[in-house]
């Protein structure tokens, strides 16, 4: 991994800490904090002697402070996440964005209909792109479909492309044709769980 890659890494799992609720003062410096961040963070911090570690930590902090991802430095005090640096934590959850696997599958279809006009052709295209990424096939040009339970998922997907109003999300327990949709979903349906008929 790259000085870049380790010191993204640092930042998003600083950043994603202060989110969570956590003070960001000298307790930051205290060895085993590292196993609350991120994987890449924890990695590097292990190699490092209680002084590196500190050297490092604090070479990351000013770096926020300059990018105006954070507003404070002074340890005593904490930390504050900027806008700029919620945006940028917003970013990374939704591009790490993913539909979670729930134990057995409930026999239910999750369809997401959207009907968005051409004046917002750039964030219909982008949602239909995020929603392949995220496994969804699609049933016509704007009706798309899983398996698995993604309402609050398909919500943080239109907030963030502005399209709420032009999106809609609907549970049915029936549909024409299941037997070749449950094909296609065979690997996600039954990876960990029994199809329930």
């Amino acid at each position: 991994m790259s000085n870049r890659e380790n010191t993204s890494a640092i930042v998003d799992g600083v950043l994603r800490l202060i989110a969570g609720g956590a003070f960001i003062g000298s307790s930051l410096l205290i060895p085993g904090l590292a196993i609350g961040l991120e994987k890449p963070f924890d990695a590097l911090m292990k190699n490092l002697d209680e002084r590196a570690r500190v050297r490092e930590i604090r070479r990351v902090l000013r770096y926020m402070k300059r990018e105006r991802l954070i507003s404070s430095q002074r340890y005593e005090h904490g930390i504050t996440i900027t806008k700029k640096g919620r945006k940028r934590l917003e970013k990374i959850d939704f591009q790490n964005l993913r539909i979670q696997k729930t134990g057995k599958w409930d026999g239910k279809w999750r369809l997401v209909i959207f009907d968005i006009p051409e004046r917002h052709k750039v964030a219909r295209n982008s949602l239909s792109l995020k929603l392949k990424l995220l496994g969804f096939q699609p049933l016509q040009r704007s009706v798309w479909i899983h398996p698995l339970p993604c309402h609050t998922e398909i919500e943080a997907i239109a907030l963030h492309y502005k399209v709420t109003s032009y999106v809609t999300y609907i549970e049915t327990s029936y549909i024409d044709k299941p037997d070749i949709l449950k094909k296609k979903f065979s690997r996600l349906i039954n990876s960990s769980q029994r199809i329930v008929r």
